[in-house]
Order: C-alpha cells, then sequence, then structure tokens
C-alpha cells in the first residue's frame, strides 16, 4: 500500500491510497465517520480498473491524518481480535 496526500490542511486531508480497493477503503470510512471528531470520510475510485482510490476526510479540529492513524488502528485491534477467535 502506497499512501500519497494530495492535499492537506488543519482541518481535512486528501490521500490517494495505490494497491487497496473498495475492502479497506470502505473498513477506514467505516470506523473514521464512527469518531465524534470526523465530520466527513468519503472515498472514491474513479474507475475499478485503472482508477486511483482517493479518500476525503474533514475533522472539527482535530488533526485528520490523527484520526485516519486512530482509525487503522480500531482496524488492527478488530483483525486481532479476530485472529484470536480463529
Amino acid at each position: 500500500m502506497e499512501v500519497k496526500i494530495v492535499d492537506i490542511g488543519e482541518d481535512y486531508v486528501r490521500l490517494v491510497i495505490k494497491g487497496e480497493g473498495h475492502t479497506y477503503l470502505n473498513l477506514l470510512q467505516h470506523y473514521l465517520v464512527e469518531d465524534d471528531d470526523v465530520i466527513v470520510a468519503r472515498y472514491n475510485i474513479s474507475h475499478p480498473l485503472v482508477g486511483e482510490p482517493e479518500i476525503y476526510i474533514k475533522t472539527g479540529g482535530i488533526n485528520p491524518l490523527e484520526a485516519v492513524k486512530k482509525a487503522n488502528e480500531k482496524i488492527i485491534a478488530v483483525c486481532n481480535t479476530l485472529l484470536e477467535q480463529i
């Protein structure tokens, strides 16, 4: 996975996440939206074969990259719990 910052501000970020698809981006969006500090989290893949996945996050005052980090930590915790149960 390669992450590229396309645009960043104090309360928003737009990222291109190469090598990923709906599976990861939908999961990331789900955990971002659960965060009370996140106002908007949406992703788009312009074309399923050649489009680069892009995600936009707008927060209510926190650093948007910290929101992404926190969402990824939640994903890791859920995956670890699942692996323990298998």
